[in-house]
């Protein structure tokens, strides 16, 4: 909502469009935007230091 400056009930309306789209339940759509995936976690991960 933030990144597109929109309202609750806006991007609710988004959620449910891409849900009716991909014929998928909203729950499953709105996870798969909140989990960023294995590639993305990758990323993020701290890297260790090597003592």
């Amino acid at each position: 909502m933030e990144r597109h400056s929109i309202t609750a009930e806006a991007a609710f309306a988004l959620l449910q469009g891409q849900s009716s789209r991909r014929n998928s339940r909203l729950v499953d759509v709105a996870e798969q935007l909140i989990d960023p995936g294995p590639a993305e976690r990758a990323e993020t991960r701290p890297q260790r230091t090597r003592l």
